[in-house]
């Protein structure tokens, strides 16, 4: 009786509430009439879309302005959904400089996203990108035993959880799912959930949306962003080793998965940016990455630290954690949004990072190993340490508005001896590769044959801008190594090395391609002089807009190998990994010359940003 009277209690105070809300409204003792509150309508419906929400397109400025401020694609004052697609042609040859196998690449690859951005209110906004990407062919539409299978005879894709990499590039997922908390205290913002990062001109933290898949971070990121000063702190699970429930589960789960290595990833940082208007903007940032690391030696995913000669007991110590630290400045006069200000025509950019702690690895007394047994080694090894660091300076002078002038310098640091404790070849994180027009072109080049490590890079380009034909762009680029004892490093991080009598390389070893280099710094290991320059290459690009949602891209660039890698492959004396001794090349003794000095590449890409 007493929860049928409290029942009863409950529906009449519910009811006298709603009367209220649909009675007539009441004037007050003036005599006019109350207004009802406007319902809510999102500022970005008429000022466009905040650059937070655009981070998962590559596009020019302008097509991306317009697909920003375009309110025919709102579905009401709080509802917008966008479109995006990009089909890219690629071509490459050759890029190994290999007379034997020129590796002739023919490609046509497919982004294809789907957005919807929520809005309802100014505390709160949410965006959810669905994002479809492939290689044309890639995949078969017809069953076995369908009629049309002998047209259609590529296998399907194949995925289990116990697979840690796709078989191909083809996937379909969520590249974005996050939810935007305004007005915190300190007017703070937090974002939680899977988003994209860009900082700086993305040398370190971006979107890597040149790729065919881009990158995105699963993590939260509490930002302080005032008129002058922004404040980032960040963390992110890049790598995690442990499912869910329910079926949930994780590709890189031990349990699930017995080629996992077991390692977790974190990925931690601040990027701070302090702005002078019109005239200067200071970045200062901390990126920090920690791992778990256990020994694999089949199937090394993460790059991370394998049992070795340097490391004879990594098998007693299975379980370590890597620590990279990555601290840096950023300085430029491109204060309006990375571009320079109205008026302006000189740009500058001046980079530096510096990297320290240790990756997990101990090495042995370079000079007691060779003398003491092995139960005593443990007690004469140090940790490795990362002793990185790169620096970039760029700057240019547009003259008429329309013709820049301008030219690149990058330093990245390599290792003369890699067998040491001191692991002075810079680490790359997320990526390093390209930023925004006309910087876009901020590493080494649109070929993309070479990473930011042991990499001394000079360029020098020369940009038009037209109001009908669009923007075109020549640049060329002489990459050098830093030092010539390390290796030429690929656009994956991966070393293309080959390993010598009594050295050890910490890399997968690629066959293919290489370059002259010399782990251990040992003088008479090495059965070809070391050579200084991997490569030069001129870059010819284009992109204009064909209408207001669509531009094309063109671009093609030309190698020609250096001294580094003619060296490497035109040697008398070659290595046989087989029975672990020199002996001479036999391509050598019959007179054919290994080396094909020149490489191509070229790509069309059209780009739809609704």
């Amino acid at each position: 009786m007493f929860r049928f009277q409290n029942g009863i209690q409950f529906c009449f105070l519910l009811l006298l509430q709603t009367s209220f809300l649909f009675a007539e409204p009441v004037a007050d003792p003036t005599g006019t009439k109350q207004e009802e509150p406007k319902p809510y309508s999102s500022p970005m419906k008429e000022k466009g879309l905040d650059p937070e929400f655009n981070r998962h397109m590559f596009v020019e400025p302008a097509l991306s302005k317009h697909s920003a401020t375009s309110s025919q694609f709102w579905l009401n004052d709080v509802l917008r959904f966008g479109l995006y697609l990009r089909p890219r042609q690629e071509s490459r040859y050759n890029l190994d400089f290999n007379a034997s196998d020129k590796g002739y690449v023919d490609r046509t690859l497919q982004t294809s996203s789907l957005y919807f951005l929520f809005d309802p209110s100014p505390y709160v906004q949410a965006k959810v990108t669905l994002q479809d990407a492939r290689v044309w062919g890639g995949e078969s539409p017809a069953s076995s035993g369908d009629i049309r299978a002998n047209f259609f005879s590529n296998s399907a894709d194949i995925y289990s959880r116990n697979q840690t990499n796709a078989v191909s590039l083809n996937q379909t997922g969520v590249r974005e799912a996050f939810i935007l908390l305004n007005k915190l205290p300190l007017q703070s913002k937090l974002q939680v959930g899977r988003q994209i990062w860009s900082y700086g001109d993305q040398r370190m933290i971006g979107g890597g949306n040149w790729t065919v898949n881009g990158l995105s971070f699963d993590g939260a990121r509490l930002m302080f962003n005032y008129e002058t000063v922004k404040l980032h702190f960040f963390m992110a699970r890049p790598y995690w080793t442990q499912s869910g429930p329910n079926g949930v589960a994780s590709a890189n789960d031990p349990k699930l998965n017995s080629s996992a290595n077991g390692t977790d990833t974190t990925l931690v940082g601040t990027y701070n940016s302090f702005t002078i208007p019109d005239w200067v903007t200071l970045d200062l940032y901390t990126l920090g990455v920690v791992r778990k690391w256990k020994k694999n030696t089949t199937n090394p995913i993460t790059g991370l630290p394998e049992t070795s000669p340097d490391d004879p007991l990594a098998t007693n110590r299975s379980r370590q954690n890597q620590n990279l630290v990555t601290t840096g400045f950023r300085i430029t006069n491109r204060t309006k949004g990375n571009f320079l200000p109205e008026g302006k025509a000189w740009d500058f950019t001046w980079e530096s990072a510096f990297q320290s702690g240790t990756s997990g690895r101990r090495i042995q007394d370079p000079y007691l190993k060779g003398y003491l047994p092995n139960e005593w080694d443990n007690y004469k090894t140090e940790r490795e340490k990362y002793t990185g660091q790169m620096h970039v300076f760029q700057t240019g002078y547009t003259f008429f508005k329309k013709l820049r002038l301008g030219g690149q310098i990058l330093y990245a640091s390599g290792d003369k001896n890699r067998s040491d404790a001191s692991l002075s070849t810079f680490q790359t994180l997320a990526n390093p590769r390209f930023g925004v027009i006309p910087y876009f072109n901020s590493v080494a080049g649109i070929s993309e044959n070479i990473n930011a490590q042991n990499l001394y890079s000079k360029s020098v380009s020369l940009t038009y801008a037209s109001e009908s034909y669009g923007e075109f762009q020549i640049t060329y680029f002489q990459n050098d190594k830093a030092e010539k004892q390390d290796a030429w490093y690929a656009i994956s991080g991966v070393a293309n090395s080959t390993a010598s009598i009594g050295e050890r390389n910490p890399y997968p070893v690629s066959s293919d391609k290489g370059s002259t280099e010399n782990y251990s710094n040992q003088s008479y290991s090495s059965p070809y002089a070391l050579g200084k320059r991997i490569y030069t290459e001129v870059d010819v690009t284009w992109h204009g807009q064909i209408n207001d949602f669509v531009s094309l891209w063109l671009g093609v660039g030309y190698l020609q190998a250096g001294d580094a890698v003619r060296n490497y492959r035109n040697s008398k004396i070659q290595y046989n990994a087989t029975t672990q001794s020199f002996e001479w090349n036999q391509n050598y003794l019959q007179g054919r010359n290994q080396l094909a000095k020149e490489a191509y590449m070229a790509y069309a890409q059209i780009n739809a940003a609704f």
